[in-house]
């Protein structure tokens, strides 16, 4: 029974839309029309389409339901329908409707609000529909305009989520031809075999190679510990597992049974064979919207549209397919990605690799399912999804076919740039073990490593033939920690994992140069100004891509003296909030500064609560907004510590603390961008990069010396940037003559190891 009170019910309308409109026998959501639709437009619509814009980008008109015509009227007939679908009930007669048109193309219908005031207006409900005209068949109106992938959804509103997903494989199979085929492959050590019937589901351990076809499954593990296999069950996994259906195929592969979780060597032997386990995967699927084991996969219809169908009235009759959805902001807020929380499995470390190697993905997200593989991205909603460009897939693999056709050097430079795109998102993920930071990159390591040559030796995330390039990696400019993990850094409790000259050292965001040529014209050259003697790493295990015990890089440079030390202030906010601000600077040594031979380089970190906020110098000063002189050259330069965490003092106390007494600058290298044509805007850009380094064994040389040792460890990078405006016709390339770096003279010559 209705419990709204009769002054909030809508007054009825005096017409039925069923009359006009059936349900399809194969959908209850598509509506079919029981007539062809009139060939006119009544004068409310009329003037709604004429009628002026009222926002900087959309034209928007009112309708009134008291007003509207559904039986000579055509574009009433549409526009009802799709209003009364949203509701789920029938329109009162003092409700409206808005419609939205763009304020370039007003005769475009793109949406329409249902405003509904119930009674004296205390309740209020808006509800919004977009709508389009199915691609393939153009709208006979004009009046709604056609959007990518409308008539695979269309084909799909009766479906559930498996046979979508069928449908995209099947596509994907015979129509792809950078996709694989129907060939089988090399299976994994391990398999899930399902039955015949679906329930005959049990563990196969192979013990030869064996070809055949089989799905991976990708998953959260979260709270909830999944049914796993280990060394007391894996006997009874072999005769049989409880499991629901979840593949057609007749071998599947889930990493939690298929890897016995309480073996290290298992673990390690099957962890190192992932490349080739998701590579030749037939399909990955993927709960993106499950946060555990038990999330499952939603088996859902397409409810969130409408298809209405029918024809025109004679004598030119033709058929229309209009296509209404109603929910809004799903490609972006619910479409996967490495930064999107809202698909817990979208935060997880391992899923980067397992999302780049599978040639094909399905999706099961929150309110649809996604399809990825090397050819398309597709989903169930009209717009075309943004997981794509994050994720990347087509660019990855578009880098090593570019490389084969490009010079050698050319080719490094592509293939470089791929892996510091892949680092990128990759170090912006989380894992529960930071010890799986090499292991959960190992199948991607393994893929590059094919793609660059087996002479190219990878080194803790680096790789020989960029050595340079990837040492110039930088901790992202703006990234929050929470007080936990700071403290789980200060009291020794994190896991070494990386040597210091890595960016895997720290479980932090990352950024690198860009180098290399780009789409858009640019090109970078890389100048060494350092000489790079040998490089090498300890492995932990058989994985020559995984976890590592040490590493060391012998490098010949210019050597400066320097000093570094935080200052700590306590303050309140307005709010009545402890507030701490740490100023950390480093004070450099050096003979071409005009302040007595002093050049410092200044970060800021601030804690409020229970987060940290750290921002380097450029954004702190204010560098950002720096003028260029009268030549067209803007300077910028920033110091970045690497473990940021560790340079906060456990002591909340206003003071000054010196921190190490064999603080070093290391001269790297300088990477300078330039455009091949005119620009109205910048481009000259150079940026030079110095690592900031410190002693780590300043036992003295012999009893009567006091040298400092020669082995060090990185703690944070110097860059300084040198920017020509006025285009590139008329910007100065003179800029490091006119503002020299202040690392160009006073350097000692010397031999060190980085540890």
């Amino acid at each position: 029974m209705d419990d709204t009170p009769p002054a909030l019910q809508p007054q009825a309308v005096p017409w039925s839309l069923s009359t006009w409109w059936e349900e399809s026998p194969s959908s209850s959501n598509t509506l079919i029309s029981r007539a062809p639709l009139p060939d006119t437009r009544c004068e409310q619509c009329e003037a709604a389409m004429n009628s002026q814009p009222r926002r900087s980008f959309l034209r928007m008109a009112v309708l009134r339901v008291a007003r509207a015509s559904p039986d000579t009227c055509w574009q009433c007939r549409i526009l009802l329908a799709l209003a009364e679908r949203k509701l789920g009930r029938p329109l009162g007669i003092d409700e409206s409707l808005e419609v939205w048109s763009a304020r370039d193309n007003p005769d475009k219908i793109m949406a329409l609000w249902v405003c509904s005031k119930l009674g004296t207006g205390d309740g209020e409900e808006n509800r919004f529909v977009t709508i389009s005209s199915l691609d393939g068949l153009p709208c006979p109106w004009n009046t709604f305009d056609v959007r990518r992938h409308t008539s695979s959804v269309a084909h799909m509103l009766g479906s559930h989520s498996y046979k979508v997903a069928s449908s995209w494989l099947k596509t994907c199979v015979t129509d792809h031809p950078g996709c694989p085929g129907m060939e089988e492959t090399l299976l994994p050590r391990r398999v899930i075999h399902i039955g015949a019937n679906y329930t005959d589901i049990c563990l196969v351990e192979h013990s030869s190679p064996t070809l055949g076809r089989y799905n991976c499954l990708s998953h959260c593990w979260g709270g909830a510990q999944p049914l796993t296999t280990t060394t007391h069950n894996i006997a009874q996994h072999l005769e049989r597992i409880a499991l629901p259906p979840i593949s057609e195929f007749l071998y599947i592969w889930i990493d939690s049974l298929c890897i016995i979780q309480d073996s290290p060597q298992d673990w390690v032997e099957e962890s190192a064979k992932m490349c080739s386990i998701y590579e030749n995967g037939h399909l990955t699927i993927a709960a993106s919207a499950a946060s555990n084991g038990s999330g499952g996969l939603p088996i859902r219809d397409s409810s969130r549209f409408v298809h209405l169908s029918g024809t025109t009235s004679s004598p030119e009759s033709k058929p229309f397919d209009i296509l209404g959805d109603f929910e809004v902001g799903i490609d972006v807020r619910d479409h996967p990605s490495p930064t999107n929380h809202r698909t817990p499995l979208f935060s997880r470390g391992w899923v980067h690799q397992e999302m780049l190697l599978s040639p094909r993905v399905v999706h099961f997200a929150k309110k649809e399912l996604l399809w990825e593989c090397k050819t398309v991205g597709t989903c169930q909603c009209p717009q075309p999804p943004t997981f794509r460009k994050i994720f990347f897939k087509e660019g990855h693999y578009e880098a090593p076919n570019s490389s084969r056709q490009s010079s050698a050097r050319l080719a490094g430079d592509l293939l470089a740039h791929q892996w510091h795109k892949v680092i990128e998102s990759y170090s912006r993920l989380d894992l529960s073990f930071p010890g799986d930071k090499f292991p959960a990159l190992s199948g991607l390591a393994q893929q590059m490593s094919k793609w660059r040559g087996h002479e190219v030796r990878y080194l803790a995330g680096l790789w020989t033939d960029s050595l340079l390039t990837d040492l110039l990696w930088t901790a992202a400019y703006r990234y929050v920690w929470s007080s936990h993990s700071i403290d789980r850094i200060l009291q020794g409790k994190h896991e070494w994992r990386a040597p210091s000259w890595s960016w895997a050292a720290r479980g932090v965001p990352v950024i690198f140069p860009r180098t290399g040529a780009e789409r858009n014209g640019s090109t970078c050259e890389v100048n060494a100004m350092c000489n790079i003697i040998g490089a090498e790493t300890t492995l932990a295990t058989t994985d020559k891509t995984g976890r590592i015990s040490g590493g060391r890089l012998v490098v010949t440079g210019s050597l400066f003296d320097a000093s570094l030390y935080r200052d700590i202030e306590l303050s309140v906010s307005r709010g009545g909030t402890a507030e701490t601000k740490a100023t950390i600077t480093l004070s450099v040594q050096v003979p071409v500064d005009l302040t007595g031979g002093v050049k410092t380089f200044i970060s800021y970190a601030f804690e409020r609560g229970t987060c940290v906020f750290f921002m380097t110098q450029s954004d702190a000063q204010g560098l950002k907004n720096s003028k260029p002189d009268e030549l067209g050259i803007v300077v910028k330069e920033g110091f970045n510590p690497d473990p940021m965490a560790e340079l906060f003092s456990m002591k909340r106390t206003d003071s000054r603390e010196y921190m190490g007494s064999d603080i070093k600058v290391l001269r790297i290298g300088r990477v300078g961008r330039r455009m091949p044509a005119p620009d109205d805007k910048k481009w000259l850009a150079d940026m030079e990069y110095a690592v900031v380094l410190q002693g780590i064994d300043t036992e003295p040389t012999d009893p009567d010396g006091a040298e400092a040792a020669r082995t060090y460890r990185r703690i944070g990078i110097i860059h300084q940037g040198r920017e020509g405006y006025k285009g590139v016709e008329d910007a100065r390339e003179d800029f490091w003559e006119r503002y020299p770096s202040c690392f160009e003279e006073g350097g000692r010559e010397e031999t060190i190891t980085l540890v």
